[in-house]
């Protein structure tokens, strides 16, 4: 493979790896893409097509999984690569489509990260914003959220218990002789 496209195929890798994470994953020191990120990509940069459908994207993914596992590279079981692990997988690809590694990282390259055409807005948008307004809900279900819409969280669900010994609405808690 050559190096030509490798920093533009480390900042598509960098962009698809994160597509769909949450925060909490994204803190985390090793950034790794998925075969469901990597079939995104795939198919937003058109090398998935006629000729090479994501059958045999899934079959070239094991196989290069398949290659790492067996030779240490990557824990057994692991189903995600990193930067290195990924440059194997173009290399499959490119084999595979019998095209060579700078052509598919040039339509990789041009994609510009990750697209969300074809992705579903919000059905009924009215009845959600509705069902969602925490200023409208009465009841026990008013009390789990703050004046400001926020979910209070435990403290909104449960009943705490005190624990001091004495019945609900005891009136005299504390008035106990303690010399008894």
């Amino acid at each position: 493979m050559a190096s030509g496209g490798n920093s533009g195929l480390k900042e598509a890798f960098d962009k698809y790896s994160r597509f769909g994470k949450t925060e909490a994953q994204l803190k985390e020191k090793d950034i790794r893409i998925d075969s469901k990120n990597i079939q995104k990509m795939m198919k937003d940069a058109g090398i998935v097509d006629g000729t090479y459908p994501t059958q045999l994207l899934d079959n070239d993914i094991s196989r290069v999984l398949g290659k790492l596992t067996s030779g240490g590279t990557y824990a057994k079981g692991l189903k995600t690569f990193e930067l290195q692990g990924f440059k194997q997988l173009i290399d499959q690809v490119a084999a595979s489509k019998k095209t060579s590694s700078d052509q598919v990282i040039a339509q990789i390259n041009s994609t510009g990260g990750p697209s969300l055409a074809g992705v579903t807005g919000t059905a009924n948008r009215g009845i959600t914003d509705r069902m969602t307004d925490a200023s409208q809900y009465t009841g026990s279900h008013k009390e789990r959220f703050d004046v400001e819409g926020h979910g209070k969280g435990k403290d909104g669900r449960v009943d705490a218990a005190k624990n001091t010994g004495y019945v609900g609405n005891y009136k005299g808690e504390g008035s106990y002789d303690k010399t008894h």
